[in-house]
């Protein structure tokens, strides 16, 4: 009987621990190797002001680079937030607003570089301008005049904001969902989409307050690090919940992230005893709440979605754990009730 019970036990344990997978790792290629900081800037100031910011840049390679400057302009693609670099035009007359100091430097290895960026603001300017700086090689190969690529090239994102009386402030919250309504286990991912409806760039900022029942379970920062919409464009912004027992993780070898064959990171179930109580299970509520500046007070936004939890393969260890316990307690039982009753039989005779 024991040696059954164990095995049952066993079988739970295995089933509750599935779910690694295991994928081949891909590697970046090497290339023009610097780091920026910081990314990204975000200016404001007033028509005909004078404005300066410091850049700074790192050379990763093993040897000096002659690093230029450069000037670009950017946008949005795609409601990712990813940027679009685009060469200037002569109708950017704000690229004559820019100077560096200096234009062109040495870099030597792991050094740190600053740069000054002035921008004198002419009375006639107003509203959102979108800079993209550049870091190049000196004298790069392969250069042509009228590209876009900014290939052997590091760009630090430049978000000017000229107040003035034709700003227009506004965000529209468009939806608030999750990738789907059951999970197994977290991270749960939450998906934000706004709209910037008005002519100047916005951060917004907020939390996500979720429930169990009508109680607080754990609050999420949206947007802590202030990424923002620009004008006319949308944007979806990717929320997880990540605190929990078991949790799917990204998964790293080596130091460096696991892809599979369509670039995406492979993820593998994780069990950290120390989180137990964290185990997450049963109907869920999300509530968004979303707050950004139109430039006279907070506007607030909200909105919400349920969703489940359901750790089946821990529901069905667990399950198979307490039908062995409750058969063997039963079977215990029916044992020692019939040595009772042969205990009282020959007394019974006797009398």
């Amino acid at each position: 009987m024991k040696r059954m019970l164990l095995g049952f036990c066993a079988l739970a344990l295995m089933l509750g621990l599935l779910g690694l997978v295991k994928y081949p790792s891909v590697q970046a290629a090497d290339g023009f190797n610097i780091i920026t900081s910081p990314l990204p800037i975000k200016l404001n100031t007033t028509p005909g002001k004078t404005v300066t910011t410091e850049l700074r840049m790192k050379n990763l390679n093993p040897q000096n680079e002659t690093i230029k400057m450069g000037l670009m302009k950017f946008g949005a693609t795609g409601e990712s937030g990813q940027p679009n670099l685009f060469d200037l035009t002569p109708k950017d007359i704000y690229a004559n607003w820019v100077t560096f100091t200096p234009s062109q430097f040495v870099a030597e290895p792991n050094v740190w570089k600053t740069v000054k960026m002035t921008i004198k603001v002419p009375p006639e300017a107003s509203l959102g301008y979108y800079l993209a700086v550049t870091f190049s090689r000196a004298n790069q190969p392969g250069d042509t005049a009228g590209q876009s690529s900014v290939k052997g090239s590091a760009a630090t994102l430049v978000l000017l904001d000229v107040r003035g009386v034709d700003d227009k402030r506004s965000l529209n919250l468009l939806d608030f969902t999750v990738e789907k309504k059951l999970y197994e286990y977290v991270p749960v991912d939450f998906t934000v989409k706004l709209r910037n409806t008005g002519n100047i760039y916005l951060a917004p900022t907020g939390n996500i307050f979720i429930t169990k029942g009508g109680k607080p379970v754990t609050t999420i920062n949206f947007n802590d690090v202030g990424s923002s919409v620009l004008p006319a464009s949308n944007r979806v912004y990717s929320v997880p919940w990540t605190s929990g027992f078991p949790k799917f993780k990204d998964k790293v070898v080596n130091g460096k992230p696991v892809y599979d064959k369509r670039a995406k990171p492979v993820q593998e179930l994780t069990y950290d005893f120390s989180q137990v109580s964290k185990l997450r299970f049963g109907k869920y509520t999300a509530k968004l709440l979303v707050v950004y500046d139109d430039g006279k007070q907070d506007v607030p936004m909200e909105s919400s979605v349920t969703f489940w939890v359901l750790p089946w393969k821990i529901l069905l260890g667990a399950g198979v754990i307490i039908l062995v316990l409750g058969f063997g307690t039963f079977v215990i039982f029916r044992t020692v009730l019939r040595k009772a009753k042969g205990i009282r039989k020959p007394t019974r005779n006797a009398k």
